[in-house]
């Protein structure tokens, strides 16, 4: 009976770490594959290739920016870089990405047609976590943009 019991035991502790794997899985997908985009970007970016970068970003920023490519190689306004220290993280129902080591600039990512799409720099990431918006900028619609907490950018 210790034998059926220890089965039993061993059973639903594999089936438990199974689903807490694929809970953690579904809940990072959002900034797993807006960190994909933002790679992509940057090899896009860096290889001047405004086809493959236009792929990659939202309507919204296309609508906003018109890509050229830079004199010294690349194309203007996209970033081009990514610090081994990067943080990224879900806010409202956005990914925000700070690409440098704790500050510097934030980008957000939004869904659209069943991709993360690159929406461009929503504002600055400070020391201690403060976020400082870009002024002018509209982060999202206004429904979304009240569901934002700026006080605690890491989650």
């Amino acid at each position: 009976m210790n034998r059926w019991k220890s089965v039993l035991v061993g059973s639903l502790t594999v089936i438990g770490l199974i689903g807490l794997l694929v809970a953690l899985a579904v809940w990072t997908r959002p900034v797993r594959h807006s960190v994909k985009t933002y790679t992509a970007l940057i090899t896009a970016a860096n290889q001047s290739d405004i086809p493959a970068a236009l792929a990659l970003c939202s309507k919204r920023y296309q609508q906003r920016e018109d890509l050229k490519l830079a004199p010294e190689g690349g194309i203007i306004g996209l970033p081009r870089n990514i610090h081994k220290n990067f943080q990224a993280w879900r806010q409202g129902p956005f990914v925000w990405l700070c690409p440098t080591n704790r500050a510097g600039p934030v980008y957000q990512f939004i869904k659209e047609d069943g991709a993360w799409k690159f929406d461009g720099p929503v504002g600055l990431l400070r020391g201690r976590g403060e976020f400082v918006p870009m002024p002018g900028v509209s982060l999202t619609d206004e429904d979304a943009a009240e569901s934002f907490d700026y006080s605690s950018p890491l989650h």
